[in-house]
């Protein structure tokens, strides 16, 4: 059966991060465009070049206010690795697009709020599932007839010797969309602690974010959590900015894909820098 039970169980019963871009999406500038580009093998699946997820990001500003958006796209080409034997597979799938605002102003606090809505296509769920696993952070990305609602606050702030911090506390709601599903709607907290240096032609950090399930009451809390820790780096004093990523998926998710790793580029939209 192609493993289509395994994939359908790790997508629908694994916790949800429910982040809405990347977090190391520009912030000194009046706005950006990002490529992203991961890079990550599934456990029981040998795949084959060009195999991972695409996350193209948008930032711009709206009157008071950040316009943030995002489509991601995932590919497997490879072979399912079965009891007998294994099975080729090519398949490919948009995942669920993220469209939101995000408060601006002078202040280091800001808010955001933004839905996803369920475009990713359930016939595919091997693309889905690989797409998934390339970034824990944003794993509702790709969940097939799942829509989601998420609002988080945020502080964030840079030292005069170029020193950024950030903490990220929130929420997301799962809800289904399949016609006659049974399924409820979940509730998540979601958090994450960003750090790192902001120079003018390097900026490099870590990071660690996750979810915790908080709608149910099974197990506790380490059980109901998922957690990812992140590196980045990007270079270069322009417009244009190539960067590379490192993302390590921990406990129940590291047993699917042990690591990801991608390259991206920013276009700047904007000259005016901003420390939001």
């Amino acid at each position: 059966m192609r493993l289509a039970v395994l994939v359908t169980l790790a997508i629908l019963l694994a916790p949800v991060p429910a982040r809405a871009q990347s977090l190391w999406m520009p912030r000194d500038r009046g706005g950006s465009v990002v490529l992203e580009a991961l890079r990550t093998g599934v456990e029981f699946v040998e795949d084959k070049f060009p195999t991972g997820a695409l996350f193209l990001d948008v930032r711009v500003p709206v009157s008071h206010a950040w316009l943030v958006a995002e489509v991601p796209y995932a590919r497997l080409k490879g072979d399912y690795l079965i009891f007998i034997g294994s099975s080729g597979v090519t398949e490919s799938s948009l995942g669920n697009p993220y469209l939101g605002l995000e408060t601006r102003g002078d202040s280091p606090f800001f808010g955001e709020l933004g839905v996803r809505a369920p475009l990713a296509d359930e016939d595919k769920l091997g693309a889905l599932a690989t797409g998934a696993y390339s970034d824990v952070g944003r794993f509702n990305s790709f969940l097939p007839h799942q829509a989601s609602i998420q609002a988080a606050f945020n502080v964030r702030t840079v030292s005069q010797d170029g020193i950024a911090s950030r903490l990220r506390l929130g929420f997301a709601v799962r809800i289904p969309t399949q016609s006659g599903s049974n399924e409820d709607p979940e509730v998540y907290g979601l958090y994450a602690w960003q750090t790192g240096y902001e120079g003018r032609a390097i900026r490099a950090g870590v990071a660690a974010s996750g979810n915790v399930l908080i709608s149910e009451d099974f197990g506790n809390l380490g059980g109901r959590a998922t957690t990812q820790l992140e590196m980045h780096g990007d270079f270069g004093a322009g417009r244009i900015r190539p960067g590379l990523d490192l993302k390590l998926p921990l406990g129940g998710a590291s047993s699917l894909v042990s690591v990801a790793f991608g390259a991206s580029v920013s276009v700047g939209l904007g000259s005016s820098a901003t420390s939001e």
